[in-house]
Formats: structure tokens, sequence, C-alpha cells
């Protein structure tokens, strides 16, 4: 049967029509208006030309007319493109040639940077801009909804051919991939994920997550959406901006990067968040730290429960169960659906405990990476996704990600993942963040260097952070140099940039 994504908006118009979709800077707007809203966009765009299976950009902040851009545009039958608000021209430029996206969403004040992007784009048609100003460039957003409250039925799909969504991966090396995810592909994953935290209509899930962002795309509206349930949306995260919605919307499930958590619990006002009705708080984009969300869990009383994701699984891949057994460091058990293993550099199947690749298949998987035939041969070979995560399963079936494969640091013949002489730091009292990488070295190939922010107030020497991390490692694992730094590089979804760290991008 053939399912557009936007068909879980259309439902729950139907099911609840007066129900809060989205909830923004206070303002409710209900599924009935969002549905209306996405009809008028999908209209709008068929009138500009806009055909099934065209791709279309959103280069917007966190805000309604994300979600009605989003839905609009896969109503008419078209794939979104999200792009990253924080890119240059040059960046934007070849996300949209690449693509070949013919249409973009963007922001007034993006304009300088997003508007010559698209002069030299081959068939590019028109950019819609929201906050447009009078004698500004491009066309207002607000045009959209002109015209009479049209109710505009998605366009009919083939869930496992038609593309949805074109998420571009960050990548390690070189210029990012896109990988396309099908209609079918991001259903399955939006019911999975909502199956998994037990989302219903009754709950209200606070997230600045970026929307540009898979996870913010999955774990907050389309599965929120397939439930019914609401999305406090944030246009960007502060811990007073989330305080304040756990108290006035009562809201039961908070969505954050590690980050977020450390200045929640860091805040002078920390105590505000212990007065909520949150039944759940989840951990996406990046690893927590333990001790982080050992002391988030134990300060605050609130299940704090920690998974795995990746752009070419739509994103959702595992998660620790929300009533059953939470394993600190784990990613937890496949989502309903997905399978996952750990397969060695000959792609067979290792032991429990071994260290290998882990691999993933699943209904939420890729069609492949666009433009990319041998990139995507080489990542779905043998009918798996290859992630380049290492990672181990113990014996109660939970999966452990040990570091990332080209993040692994080779000195003199040993192996050292960075994720566990991070944690050790973490637990160091003048540590508020850090992360590791291989830097090379003459004698022994590769050689730890830790990056180190340390806590307001307090002090440390490098060899007092070294003779700590001695004292709790392997000596050949202990980091060889210490370097302090203000804060650390990360992208909007607030992983840290090894590679900068590395010196390999500016």
């Amino acid at each position: 049967m053939s399912r557009n994504l936007a068909s879980l908006l259309e439902v729950d118009a139907m099911m609840f029509p007066d129900s809060p979709g989205i909830i923004f800077e206070g303002k409710k707007i209900t599924y009935g208006e969002l549905n209306a809203k996405a009809g008028q966009i999908a209209d709008g765009l068929r009138k500009a030309g806009v055909s099934k299976g065209d791709r279309v950009a959103i280069h917007l902040p966190n805000c309604p007319e994300f979600i009605f851009a989003y839905f609009g545009i896969l109503k008419a039958g078209a794939t979104v493109v999200p792009v990253n608000v924080m890119l240059k021209q040059r960046e934007i430029e070849f996300l949209l040639s690449d693509s070949g996206s013919k249409i973009m969403f963007t922001f007034s004040e993006f304009l300088p940077e997003a508007k010559p992007a698209t002069e030299k784009i081959e068939g590019f048609r028109e950019i819609f801009v929201v906050g447009h100003r009078a004698g500004g460039e491009g066309i207002a957003f607000e045009k959209f909804f002109d015209g009479s409250n049209l109710s505009i039925n998605a366009v009919d799909v083939h869930p496992d051919k038609d593309l949805a969504v074109i998420f571009y991966t960050s990548g390690t090396t070189g210029r990012p991939k896109g990988a396309m995810l099908s209609h079918g592909n991001m259903v399955s994953n939006a019911f999975a994920t909502a199956e998994m935290y037990k989302y219903s209509h009754k709950d209200s899930i606070i997230s600045a997550m970026p929307l540009f962002h898979a996870a913010g795309q999955t774990n907050v509206v389309t599965a929120a959406f397939s439930q019914g349930a609401a999305v406090v949306l944030l246009p960007r995260f502060s811990p007073e901006k989330v305080f304040d919605a756990l108290t006035g919307e009562r809201a039961t499930v908070f969505i954050g990067v590690p980050t977020m958590y450390f200045q929640i619990l860091s805040h002078p006002q920390a105590d505000r968040f212990a007065d909520n009705n949150l039944r759940l708080c989840l951990v996406g984009a990046a690893s927590m730290p333990e001790k982080i969300l050992t002391d988030f869990g134990d300060k605050f009383k609130v299940v704090i429960s920690e998974g795995y994701g990746l752009s070419e699984a739509a994103p959702v891949v595992s998660h620790n169960p929300i009533d059953g057994v939470k394993k600190p460091l784990s990613i937890g058990i496949p989502i309903p659906g997905v399978e996952m293993s750990i397969f060695d550099e000959d792609d067979h199947e290792l032991p429990l405990c071994q260290v290998g690749e882990l691999v993933i298949r699943g209904p939420n998987v890729m069609k492949g990476y666009l433009n990319h035939p041998e990139a995507t041969e080489e990542a779905l070979r043998n009918g798996w996704l290859h992630t380049g995560d290492m990672a181990y399963r113990d014996e109660d079936g939970y999966f452990f990600i040990v570091d990332r494969k080209k993040e692994m640091i080779l000195t003199g013949g040993f192996n050292i993942y960075p994720r566990e002489i991070e944690e050790v730091l973490f637990a160091h009292p003048c540590i508020a963040e850090a992360a590791v990488v291989g830097i090379p070295d003459l004698e022994k190939g590769e050689k730890a260097k830790a990056f180190v922010v340390l806590k307001e107030g307090r002090s440390a020497s490098s060899e007092e952070i070294m003779d700590f991390c001695r004292a709790r490692l392997a000596a050949y694992k202990a980091p060889r140099e210490v370097e302090f730094i203000a804060r650390l590089p990360r992208n909007a979804a607030g992983k840290v940039l090894k590679r900068v760290l590395r010196g390999e991008e500016e």
C-alpha cells in the first residue's frame, strides 16, 4: 500500500483536529491548522512548477514554518532537502547543486549566504523567504496563505521507491553525501521510534534539537505526529527555556544532546528542573558521558535513556528500553523491526563481547547515497548497512559503542578507543568537557591527545590530568598531551568535530 510520510499529519488532522501539534513560544498550532498550512504550501508549490520527485530545500531554524514547509513539500510529492542553517554560501551551493533542488525556503537573516548560493544552480526556480522584508529579495513565505483554506491531499507515492528526504551526512572526510530516505524508511522509523519511546496522544515533547537534523525530524516531529502528540518546539536551547516549558506546558518528555543535559545540571537554578511532569528524558545525536548520565538521574529522579542512530537509518536504530534495564554507556537494543550485529573485517559475525563493526538492516535503512554508487555499494554490502562504528554486544543483547572506526588510535601496535579515555577525563573534578584524538608520533605511529575544557573557577595542570588518567588506565592508553581550550568545536547536532581538533579543518 502506498503511503506518503505526510499521511501522518493528515491522520492527526482527522483524529485530533483541535489538539496542539506544535507549541511554539506559547502559541499552540492545532493539527487541523498544521494540515491546512501544509496543504496551501503543497498547492503553491504545484503552481510554482514543482512535480512529484522534485527536490525542495528547507534552510530554516526551529520555527513553525519549517513544519509547514516540510509537510507541504511531502504532500506535493517532492523530496525534502534539509540544509544546516550554519552553512556558508559555498556549502549551501554544493547541497543545492548536488541534490538538484529547484526551490528553497529560507529565513530573511540567512539571505546573504542563501541567495548567492542559488544563482549558479541549473534549473533553480525560486526562493521563498520567512520574515520577508519589503523590497527584499525572494518571495514572501506568507504568499502561500493568501488564498482560501485549501485541503490538499498528499500525492500518492511508492513507499520504497519514492524519496521523502535526503539527509546530507557531515562525514569525517571530504564533502557530505546525501543519504536517500524513502517514504517507507521514514514512516517505519517514526512508528518504531514512537513504540520504543511509548509516545501517546497525551504526551508533550520538549525539544531544541535542530529540525534540519535527522534526529529533530524523526525522534521529535514524525514520531510524535505518528501518535498525535504535541511538540513543544524551542527556537534555540537554553536551560531557562526548558524550565519555562516544563512548568508552562506540563511537558512529559524532554529530548536533548549531552551538552544540554550538562548545562541544565550545572545551572544555578537547576532545581527548577525537578518541578516537572516528565516521564522520560531522551539522549540523542551524541553519546552521553557516564558521569553526566548518572549525576542527572540521581539529582532529578527521572528516567533517562540513551540510544543510537545515524542519518543513513532514518535515523533511529536502538535504545535502552524505557521500562526495562538501562545499562550505562550502552546504546541499548534494536528498535522494533531493526536488526543489529557485529562483523569482523571480512564481514563475518563476531561472538558476544568481541569488538567489531556495527552493522544494521531493516526497513529504516537508506536506499543509498545520492550520486555515489561506489560509496553506496561499500556501505550497503551483503544487505547490511556498515556504520563505521566499533562496538560489541554483551550477553544480554545490549550493544555498546566503543568508538568510530576511523577515530581509533593505533599506538605501538595497540588499539586505543578515545571514548574510554574521555570517560576517565569526565570523572576528573575540574573537567567540564573533554575530547581525545590521535596525533602523529614518530616512535609509536600515533599518540592520544586530550583537549580539555575546565569547569568555571577550577584549575588543573596537564601533568595532573595525565597522572589522573595513568592511575585509571593502562599506560599505553593514557593521553601523552593535554591542551586546554575554551570550548569544544561541535556541529549543530552537538557532536564534537574531532577533525577540527586534529587540524584537518579550520
